[in-house]
């Protein structure tokens, strides 16, 4: 076992090393520019190291999580010894996050504040430690979590909270300010989980023996667990590598800024990324050896395990360089010189909306597209596998992807932003039209046919499929409630005026809405089999009849409203929660020299969400007597057949 830690012990000391070294170098040229006072050397050093530590542990956290979901065989869920080894991390990266907290407020306070009610009170109404205690929250609920994670489908729901909890803060920091943000901020939200699963996922298999339990392991489990590790290392650096190149765009925004300290590190942690990238090809052709014999398997084995200690020596030492940027000034906060559009939103729309300006004007949303290639791509690849399958079921799906890209990222999706009509508009195709498409697709029939009965992907899809929270939402009557309950909730409470002015949370509640969507059509029209058992058509009938008047109801409250529902209730930042801009109202500190009135775009919101809500809900209707028909003479012809064998 101490051989087995010494490359990640390496891996600390470099990382450390090269924040150490960046940190001396940047010195105090930030707070300057920013208009801090200097905190200290045990500040100005002490908080880049803790923040390095924390990313340390997450990865921990993340590469033990990973092991258990996709490089150990089976899904059988993971071992007593993975689930203490990963809760322990998780403790480690909570108490490495607090600490990160109140040195983040010493940061940008002159100097460490005493123990008592005013630290408390600077950790809570500041961003970035807000974001850092975020962080130890979600590490702790996962830190408890997996230790009853004991199925494989509880152990994705720790995994995908352990990501989440690494977003915190990612969007209270320099990603979330100047023009480019909301391009920014996704990019680095994916950028950085991508690297710290890669980062975990290295560790693990430097560390971890293939069975969890030690070294007396057949090498054919040796060679999957090598090959599975290599397959998640590439596609977490084809991540980070886009990501990353995305982000440093948005943050570095010309050419002429690479000279700057932040656009130093960006091109030295590059370089540093290319080498990488060059070991990790090479860590996959060693891995490729493990199926021959004696002496040569040995030595390929000795060539895999040292192309992994070079590979996280050399991802600590980005990382460290990563650290060190959060020290240094993003070119696109200095100056200031934006416009309230482009403060607020990241980007400017000058133009009112038009026809050409709906279709034509796109911007794409980092997460919704790649949500959507990721759907079309793994599609794709099931469906190269799977001879005469319906061209239908393909054209479905595959327009479902394209609703999703046209509603988020066209000229609908830029507006949405600034219109509350355009967000409706972007909500309802998100919500409904692309989720019936989805599931017209069949995507679970397809892979069942595609994937081998005999295979772990078979295993885990299935493992999945019978999670009981999955069971729980696509019960229907629970899908139901999801699907008409959620614009309530949203738009009618305080909910929408306090969450808009955070424009990195708009992806997650249109990931929402397409959720709750997809669970609610798939229980009533899909292809697939739902999780639990399917009620008779005419059951999912009345379901869905019942469902109809509430979008009615819905757009007859928005028309009936007296003011605007995106109205912020009282004194809140408007950009993203650095505490620089604050509005009552987050459409009117918009300025837009187009400006509608905003209750007459409300009047317009509340007659696209009755009819966008309705029309196609008429067409499952249609949708659903057709199956029910087929159902019926299918039911007829198997019947006929029966009495013509007796």
């Amino acid at each position: 076992m101490t051989r087995r830690l010494a490359p990640a012990s390496w891996a600390c000391a470099a990382g450390a090393l090269t924040v150490l070294a960046g940190a001396l170098l940047l010195g105090r040229s930030a707070y300057p520019v920013l208009g801090l006072a200097d905190p200290g050397e045990l500040v100005r050093l002490g908080l880049p190291v803790v923040r390095l530590a924390a990313t340390g542990a997450a990865a921990v956290t993340l590469g033990a999580l990973t092991r258990s979901l996709v490089l150990v065989d089976g899904a059988a869920g993971p071992s007593a010894r993975a689930r203490a080894s990963a809760s322990a991390a998780a403790w480690t990266w909570a108490g490495l996050a607090v600490v990160t907290a109140v040195l983040t407020v010493a940061d940008v306070s002159g100097g460490l504040a005493a123990p008592g009610p005013d630290l408390v009170v600077q950790l809570v109404v500041r961003a970035a430690p807000v974001g850092w205690l975020a962080c130890a929250a979600g590490a702790a609920v996962v830190a408890v979590w997996v230790r009853e994670a004991r199925t494989w489908s509880s152990t994705l729901g720790v995994s995908v909270l352990a990501g989440v909890a690494l977003l915190g803060p990612v969007v209270t920091g320099h990603a979330i300010d100047g023009v480019g943000k909301d391009l920014g901020a996704p990019a680095l939200g994916l950028h950085v989980i991508a690297a710290t699963v890669w980062l975990g996922t290295v560790g693990a298999l430097l560390v971890g023996a293939p069975d969890g339990e030690g070294q007396h392991t057949d090498s054919g489990a040796r060679r999957r667990f090598a090959a599975r590790a290599g397959a998640v290392s590439t596609v977490c650096a084809v991540v980070t590598v886009a990501s990353g190149v995305l982000a440093a765009a948005v943050l570095v925004p010309s050419v002429g800024e690479l000279a700057t300290a932040y656009g130093g590190l960006v091109l030295l942690a590059a370089a540093v990324t290319v080498v990488v990238l060059g070991v990790l090809a090479r860590r996959r052709l060693a891995a490729r050896g493990y199926g021959a014999t004696d002496v040569r398997r040995q030595r390929r084995r000795i060539a895999d395990t040292r192309a992994a200690a070079l590979e996280l020596g050399l991802l600590a030492v980005v990382t460290g360089l990563s650290v060190a940027m959060t020290r240094a000034v993003p070119p696109v906060q200095a100056p200031f010189h934006t416009t309230p559009t482009e403060a607020v939103l990241g980007f400017g729309i000058p133009d009112p909306p038009s026809a050409a300006t709906l279709l034509g004007d796109w911007r794409p949303d980092v997460v919704l597209v790649t949500v959507a290639v990721v759907l079309g791509v793994v599609y794709g690849r099931w469906r190269h596998r799977v001879e005469g399958w319906p061209v239908g079921r393909t054209v479905s799906w595959f327009a479902g992807c394209a609703v999703l890209v046209l509603a988020t990222s066209s000229g609908l999706g830029r507006y949405a932003d600034a219109l509350f009509s355009a967000h409706i508009a972007e909500h309802m195709l998100v919500g409904i039209v692309a989720p019936v498409l989805l599931v017209l697709g069949g995507p679970v029939t397809l892979a069942r046919r595609a994937l081998p009965e005999d295979c772990d992907a078979r295993d885990r899809l299935e493992a999945l499929l019978e999670a009981p929270a999955l069971r729980v939402l696509a019960h229907p009557a629970v899908a139901a409630v999801l699907v008409v309950g959620s614009p309530f909730l949203l738009y009618l409470t305080p909910a929408f005026s306090l969450l808009q002015p955070l424009g990195w949370l708009m992806p997650a509640i249109s990931l929402w809405f397409l959720g709750v969507g997809y669970l609610f059509f798939w229980v009533l029209v899909g292809v697939d089999p739902p999780p639990g058992p399917r009620p008779p058509h005419v059951a999912r009938l009345a379901v869905l009849v019942a469902s109809m008047p509430f979008h009615a109801l819905f757009g007859v409250i928005l028309l009936a409203a007296d003011e605007p529902v995106a109205q912020i209730p009282s004194t809140l930042a408007a950009d993203g929660g650095g505490g620089q801009v604050f509005v009552t109202d987050f459409y009117s500190h918009l300025r837009l020299a187009w400006a509608v009135d905003l209750l007459a775009d409300q009047h317009v919101a509340a007659l696209l969400a009755w009819g966008m809500g309705d029309a196609p809900l008429l067409a499952v209707v249609v949708v659903l007597l057709v199956q029910w028909h087929r159902a019926g003479a299918d039911e007829d012809a198997a019947a006929r057949e029966l009495l013509a064998r007796r």
